[in-house]
């Protein structure tokens, strides 16, 4: 499978997405009609209307990006910074699409969580990371409820689609400047973040039966056969 990314943007101009059974995909990168250096973010709309936000990073304007509309689900992959956003722009082609003007700070909440808690929003992670986002929820006014764990191997379904967790291969660490206190300088003083145990990849079964995964910052696994593409059958990588 190939990045997520570069792919999920051909799938997002795919015509496909004009039919009122298909899944839509929209790309929400830092400048109108390029694929550039930071984008990240994508919207996938289930037929039944649902909408995901999948790695919201730097490059999605906040809460009231008008690109947004309607957010159920925010899917993360992995804590760094320019997935979970610990900055973002102001509003999209600020910037070159090489350098984007992503100056807006998000700490110590995130991008991610700033979304989540003004669309209310599931956080829906697997390894660690639910209690983590649990925590942020509540601390920035939100449900901490929220935040929904999927283990490797389960599923839950949220709003229609079904959502699974698999491994990914890349580093998770958390950098302390998402964190507040002593615990915070502790870490930075030792040049260490937190653990929230491994990263990891999606499968996405929507209602219509597309099956979609979503790697993240994996390098090759054998799981990416074995268990995306022979166990549940993905369709759209």
């Amino acid at each position: 499978f190939a990045g997520a990314g570069a792919c999920m943007l051909l799938g997002a101009a795919m015509p496909a997405a004009a039919d009122d059974h298909a899944v839509k995909v929209t790309p929400l990168g830092s400048h109108d009609g390029e694929f550039c250096s930071r984008d990240r973010a994508l919207v996938f709309e289930d037929p039944n209307g649902t909408r995901i936000l999948y790695d919201a990073g730097r490059t999605v304007a906040g809460p009231d990006d008008p690109r947004l509309g309607k957010i159920d689900v925010v899917l993360v992959s992995h804590m760094h910074g320019d997935h979970v956003g610990d900055q973002r722009i102001s509003k999209t082609n600020e910037g070159t699409c090489g350098s984007p003007d992503t100056g807006v700070s998000t700490l110590p909440q995130s991008n991610t969580v700033d979304i989540a808690v003004k669309h209310g929003a599931k956080i829906v992670t697997g390894s660690e990371m639910p209690a983590f986002f649990a925590a942020k929820l509540k601390d920035a006014g939100g449900d901490p409820a929220n935040s929904m764990l999927v283990r490797f191997g389960g599923e839950r379904e949220v709003g229609g689609v079904a959502i699974t967790t698999v491994p990914a291969v890349h580093s998770n660490g958390v950098s302390p400047s998402f964190l507040t206190g002593p615990l915070a300088e502790y870490l930075a003083a030792a040049g260490v973040g937190a653990s929230v145990g491994p990263p990891t990849g999606y499968v996405l079964k929507f209602s219509n039966g597309l099956v979609v995964y979503l790697s993240g910052d994996t390098g090759i696994t054998a799981e990416q056969k074995l268990v995306v593409k022979d166990h549940y059958g993905a369709g759209l990588a």
